[in-house]
Order: structure tokens, then C-alpha cells, then sequence
């Protein structure tokens, strides 16, 4: 599943908190969690459903305009152009690394209950630090490009996951700090050494 079923709910987002999306891709993940809570009254089998933050990290860059904001900012901060964002950055994101949402994949598998957990940092992080963070690691010079928002009114401004259910059901615990994370990404993918 994902953060979008969240909408603008306040945050930190609880499991219970879903249910409002603001766009049709939320929408499309809040039906698909409805259909496994169904199955999961009914069925004989132990269905874990994992609500996904934003996840960032190597291997994404085949998935484009839906590429994580840290897989994009990096790519123009190391093209040497500005890196562009929202206007004020200040919209903040549970940026979660791959790493730790493939350990939570594997901790799932060990579940002895049914239910939904989300999957993410706990913390939230805005497009501001972002780039500063990025832009500490790569040399950026160019200052931010801040443009208005085109999805106003369908864009979600905050997300942070509650991992109080997660710990309980799954045993998850994040392991890395997004500025390590972003570190180990750009090393993985060769923007530093």
C-alpha cells in the first residue's frame, strides 16, 4: 500500500487515520487495502499489508516523473543545475530508505497476526532539507528554483509515519537517518565516492 491513503490527514499518520486520499492513485491504494481487510476477516491465511512511505534508494531510476524527489533533486544538483521544488520546500515527506523498507519486507514474513503497518522513517523531512542535504553532499552551488505547486488542491503536504503498529506486529524499527541514507545511496550509485 501507500502514504496516499493518508491524504492530508494530521500528522504523524496512523494506521486508523487512512481512508481520505486526494488524488486517484491514493484512491486505487486505499480500495486495494479495503479488499485485503475484507480478506483478511475471512481468510484462513495471515495477510501483512505494508503502507509505504516515500521510499528512495538505488534502482529506482527506471520509474521516472514517479522516481523518489532525492533520486530527482540529486540528478539536477549533480547536472549542475538548480534544484527545482515547490514553492517554499517547506511540504515534508517520511522519506524512508529501501534498505530498511526490504528489511521490513523480511520482518512480515515472521508476523503471527493480520493487519496493515506502515512502513517509513518516522520522521518528516522537507523539500528544503532535501536539498540542503544533497546539496552538502554533492557541491551544489545553484540556488533553489521554488515554482507554484501544479497539483494544489490533489497534493499531499505532509507525511510521517506512526510506527507504533509496525514495532508491535512486525518488529520493525528503522535503522538509517536520512542524511546516512542519502549518503549510501550516492555512493551505491557512483554520484560520490
Amino acid at each position: 500500500s501507500s502514504a496516499s491513503v493518508y491524504g492530508n490527514a494530521p500528522s504523524p499518520q496512523k494506521e486508523k487515520d487512512a481512508g481520505n486520499p486526494v488524488n486517484l492513485y491514493g484512491l486505487s491504494k486505499w480500495m486495494a487495502d479495503c479488499l485485503a481487510t475484507r480478506y483478511m476477516k475471512k481468510a484462513d491465511s495471515l495477510i501483512v499489508g505494508l503502507r509505504y512511505f516515500n521510499v528512495f534508494g538505488p534502482g529506482e531510476s527506471y520509474k521516472g516523473k514517479m522516481a523518489s524527489m532525492v533520486w530527482k533533486l540529486a540528478n539536477q544538483i549533480k547536472d549542475g543545475n538548480s534544484p527545482r521544488i515547490f514553492k517554499w520546500g517547506e511540504q515534508a515527506r517520511d522519506q524512508v530508505y529501501v534498505k530498511d523498507v526490504v528489511r521490513a519486507n523480511i520482518l512480515a514474513l515472521g508476523a503471527r497476526e493480520s493487519g496493515i503497518v506502515n512502513v517509513g522513517s518516522g520522521k518528516a523531512t522537507t523539500f528544503n532539507h532535501i536539498v540542503e542535504t544533497l546539496n552538502k553532499l554533492l557541491g551544489g552551488r545553484k540556488e533553489t528554483d521554488y515554482f507554484d505547486n501544479p497539483y494544489a488542491g490533489c497534493y499531499q503536504e505532509h507525511t510521517q509515519a506512526d510506527l507504533g503498529l509496525a514495532r508491535k506486529l512486525i518488529g520493525y524499527e528503522p535503522a538509517w537517518s536520512f542524511e546516512d541514507a542519502v549518503e549510501d545511496y550516492l555512493k551505491k550509485i557512483r554520484f560520490i565516492h
